[in-house]
């Protein structure tokens, strides 16, 4: 990846309904160019979709829950975590900590559904919650 592709990927991640012309005009290449780059990236696989982020303003509740397993195995794990709607994000991390899941519901009761649903993964040896009491620094 040059630095072409990477200013493309820097200009969609900013805004992914440009055009290519315009992307072009911002980066100095021609639409086709941008185009066949682009192509490219989405073979590769480096750029996988494009999709559009709302924030519900109905979730008003939300935690991160830290996991510890016994083993962990993701291609196990991630389809099983990945049905559950209210999960936002899961990270793998260092450290006693094996993943760190966030994630948003309308209600208390739900969230603690989320928890139980995490608490019955395989080799689940312990979860914490970690209720998120306000957004200081929101992107």
């Amino acid at each position: 990846m040059d630095k072409f592709d990477q200013l493309i990927i820097q200009h969609l991640s900013e805004d992914a309904r440009q055009s290519n012309a315009e992307v072009a005009r911002k980066i100095g290449l021609s639409r086709t160019a941008v185009a066949g780059r682009l192509k490219r990236l989405e073979d590769k696989g480096i750029v996988s979709g494009y999709k559009v982020e709302l924030r519900n303003p109905r979730k008003s509740v939300a935690a991160y829950f830290q996991m510890n397993f016994t083993h962990l195995d993701y291609d196990s794990l991630l389809p099983l975590i990945n049905q559950i709607e209210e999960i936002k994000d899961c990270r793998s991390i260092t450290g006693d900590i094996d993943l760190i899941i966030y994630a948003e519901a309308d209600t208390m009761e739900a969230l603690d559904t989320v928890r139980i649903r995490l608490s019955e993964l395989p080799k689940m040896s312990y979860i914490v919650t970690h209720p998120v009491l306000k957004d200081l620094v929101t992107s």
